[in-house]
């Protein structure tokens, strides 16, 4: 008898080595990226068009003509020349920037490091870029999938996913932060949870 899932979806993110032989992959996911870079890439942004701005008055280049004139009058004040106080503001917005790619650099890792998935017989949490670590709880131990989102976040499409579980696992309950669409997770985790305890069915693949 052919099995509901006619075709096997192949993990882009998940390491495919770590499924068996008859298990399928339902979802997998990241964090979403809303959670981690619209702040340190407005951050990037305003320092950067900042430095050209004032780094572009020290070189005589084409600039904002207001920003300009703020810059001369504050040279003014300080006693110093406009093209001088250009080149240590300029300097020390350069550094802000740099502070900026650094803060984006390290949220990337942190976002692009860890993989949450559902299968047919797992919930699993991949975790590393080089070096992987693995933690997982077996659907036949999830004894419920919990959904936290405030407004915002529902706005923004995502939430706070719990999967709570029997046997020692190390990921159950614990929250797991910025899931994308999370209802749709805990319908997964939830359909195959059922599938394992009444054979006869199974749920659907991913749409």
């Amino acid at each position: 008898m052919a099995t509901p899932w006619a075709s096997r979806r192949m993990p882009k993110l998940l390491r495919a080595t770590l499924l068996g032989d008859q298990e399928y992959l339902l979802e997998e996911t990241r964090a979403s990226k809303i959670l981690y870079f619209p702040g340190p890439v407005l951050w990037t942004v305003v320092f950067v068009v900042f430095t050209y701005l004032t780094l572009a008055i020290r070189q005589g280049l084409r600039t904002v003509t207001p920003y300009a004139q703020a810059i001369g009058w504050l040279a003014g004040e300080i006693g110093l020349t406009k093209g001088t106080l250009a080149l240590y503001l300029g300097l020390v917005l350069a550094v802000l920037f740099l502070i900026g790619l650094g803060w984006l650099a390290v949220r990337y890792v942190r976002w692009i490091r860890t993989v949450y998935a559902v299968t047919s017989r797992r919930v699993i949490v991949q975790r590393g870029i080089i070096g992987r670590n693995f933690d997982e709880i077996p659907v036949t131990q999830v004894r419920g999938v919990d959904v936290h989102q405030t407004i915002g976040q529902r706005i923004l499409g995502y939430g706070t996913v719990r999967v709570s579980s029997e046997g020692g696992a190390r990921i159950g309950n614990e929250d797991w932060v910025g899931i994308p669409k999370p209802f749709r997770f805990q319908k997964l985790v939830e359909s195959a949870t059922e599938a394992v305890q009444t054979p006869a069915t199974a749920p659907p693949p991913p749409r």
